[in-house]
């Protein structure tokens, strides 16, 4: 409730009232966080083939991206998408995506 109070105060102060509190919600202190929960160790990688999204790849945050282009290319949907085609481009955005140009 206390999260929901700062976007919707009546609601949120009339359930607050219904969950028992008499006091105001907004006398009470947001909760606390953990910053351990809010660093990320890994990253979903988009693989595209001309531009259009075939697949995706979870790896480690900062992958070499001679890596993440190797891993790419073995990718079963990859490997689908690219038969009879020569490939004349891989370009690879750092922890966002990886497109395969091919005609």
């Amino acid at each position: 409730m206390l999260l929901l109070a700062p976007f919707t105060p009546h609601i949120a102060e009339e359930l607050w009232e219904k969950l028992g509190y008499t006091e105001s919600i907004f006398l009470h202190a947001l909760p606390k966080y953990d910053k351990e929960y809010l660093s990320e160790e890994e990253a979903v990688i988009v693989l595209q083939v001309n531009g259009k999204l075939r697949s995706r790849l979870t790896l480690p945050l900062n992958t070499d991206e001679e890596k993440v282009k190797e891993i790419a290319l073995k990718d079963e949907k990859i490997i689908a998408f690219l038969a009879g085609k020569s490939i004349k481009k891989v370009v690879v955005v750092k922890n966002k995506l990886v497109n395969i140009v091919a005609l």
